[in-house]
């Protein structure tokens, strides 16, 4: 029982990878008309006739995005930059129309990355009005195009970087502070491209698609005050720590990145929705009651794993008949997450006898104490793991979960996430592996790779694509 129902997590996860692989979002995106060199993206129409056709792009899914753009270009393209992940090349480059430079190992920013942005802006900076430029971005951008401000050095700027996601600040508190001490980003790169016409293809990897957030915004506006990295930086008691040249960059006064409105426009191809929906679909082939809940989930794992745990306990009771159906609803608004029930579907407990499959998806963060290796992913699956061990003998219930990142990459470690069962905390023991132990040093990588011979870690490589995380709880009668 356990290990076909863990096959078949594993099954719906990857089910949701196959429709966000970049290539066929540009597919979807953008129409070349190569006897006119007209450019359609959506429905915005570009000529290219007379105009030099330049690429450049950052993020875990650009590549094959890069690649996808020259078979529908060829030798219209006049040269490009790509930025990608270490790893991630493996392309015959004696083919290519672009240069591709790999860096950001672990997808942290180092000085591969580094060079990569720098010739990045080497290139946009000597655009004309007669260049157009196609930017390419996707999450992992940010650890891609780490171009520090002038004087601060790269090492500073990763350790602040590190310092904040330690104390538990949000991916959107991290860009705030990254795009005021980046050269790249917060519309920096679009400014540098003028006065070509940019044009930017973008698969969101944040909740809620903001286009500012996504790597950072290289080629949208920074609206923020501009206070804004400084206010995050006090919130977190970091000041004092800040070396001399980040508070020289940060106390100085500037403009914003501005640049003519008609000149850049940025245009989102894909996102966490299309994931949720193909796993929705595949659950539903495997026979489970599929529902799909959220997919703007966020917060610090030990609150996301208890709200999950409250979820399940409402969906054991109303399959054991213990509650009805406007009691499972009405339990649910009570989530302190951001979970909505589809009410056109009629659930009826005595359907569930395959199991349900609750779908959510998102992106979580942690808070680190311990020297431990892990991500959030394999975290929230341990966490998980603790409070249905302590938490099931209310449970009446098999209960199986999965968490895992789309990019199949979850911290710095070549897992993308972790499965956890209801009866994890009692097997782990009988190898003497302690799971509060682990969870209290952030070694949650380290725990799934010795327990039951790596079973339970969910290893894809780089999926080539990145579009946040995906959650699935799956639920079966005893």
């Amino acid at each position: 029982m356990a290990k076909c129902t863990f096959e078949h997590v594993l099954k719906i996860f990857h089910s949701s990878i196959t429709p966000v692989l970049p290539e066929n979002f540009i597919r979807k995106a953008i129409n070349y008309n190569l006897a006119t060199e007209q450019l359609k993206i959506f429905s915005y129409n570009y000529p290219l006739k007379n105009k030099n056709l330049y690429v450049v792009g950052a993020g875990k899914a650009v590549k094959n995005m890069a690649l996808e753009v020259e078979k529908i270009f060829g030798t219209k393209i006049k040269s490009g930059i790509i930025s990608i992940p270490v790893g991630s090349k493996n392309i015959d480059t004696s083919k290519t129309l672009l240069t591709y430079l790999e860096g950001a190992k672990n997808n942290l920013p180092d000085k591969e990355a580094e060079y990569a942005s720098i010739q990045i802006k080497t290139l946009v900076t000597s655009l004309t009005e007669n260049d157009f430029l196609l930017v390419l971005i996707s999450g992992g951008g940010s650890a891609l195009l780490p171009l520090p401000k002038k004087p601060i050095t790269l090492e500073e700027k990763t350790k602040l970087t590190k310092k904040l996601a330690y104390a538990g600040a949000d991916i959107k508190e991290l860009n705030t502070v990254r795009k005021r001490i980046s050269d790249m980003k917060g519309g920096q790169l679009a400014r540098q491209a003028q006065p070509a016409q940019v044009a930017t293809l973008i698969l969101s990897d944040i909740v809620n698609d903001p286009l500012d957030l996504i790597a950072s915004g290289p080629t949208v506006e920074n609206e923020d005050p501009i206070t804004a990295a400084l206010d995050v930086i006090h919130k977190y008691n970091l000041y004092d720590e800040l070396p001399v040249s980040i508070r020289q960059v940060l106390e100085t006064d500037e403009d914003s990145p501005t640049f003519p409105h008609n000149k850049v426009h940025n245009y989102i191809i894909g996102s966490n929705k299309l994931s949720i929906e193909s796993a929705k679909l595949q659950a539903k082939n495997l026979g489970y009651i599929s529902l799909e809940l959220s997919h703007t989930i966020t917060g610090n794992v030990k609150h996301v794993a208890k709200e999950y745990l409250n979820m399940t306990t409402l969906f054991c009771d109303f399959m054991n008949k213990k509650i009805d159906f406007q009691s499972l609803k009405t339990g649910l608004d009570t989530i302190n997450l951001p979970v909505t029930y589809d009410n056109a579907v009629q659930l009826d407990a005595l359907n569930f006898n395959e199991g349900i499959c609750l779908i959510l998806g998102g992106e979580t963060t942690v808070e680190v104490h311990g020297s431990g290796i892990g991500g959030r992913n394999q975290q929230l699956a341990l966490e998980f793991s603790l409070l249905l061990h302590n938490n099931k003998c209310n449970l009446d219930a098999d209960v199986f979960f999965l968490s895992a990142g789309t990019d199949g990459i979850d911290g710095p470690t070549d897992a993308a996430g972790a499965i956890a069962y209801i009866n994890l905390v009692t097997d782990a023991k009988q190898q003497n592996l302690d799971v509060g132990t682990y969870l209290k040093n952030n070694d949650s990588y380290t725990f799934y790779k010795q327990f039951k011979n790596r079973e339970l870690h969910v290893i894809t490589g780089h999926t080539n694509t990145n579009v946040m995380d995906i959650h699935l709880i799956l639920i079966k009668k005893q």
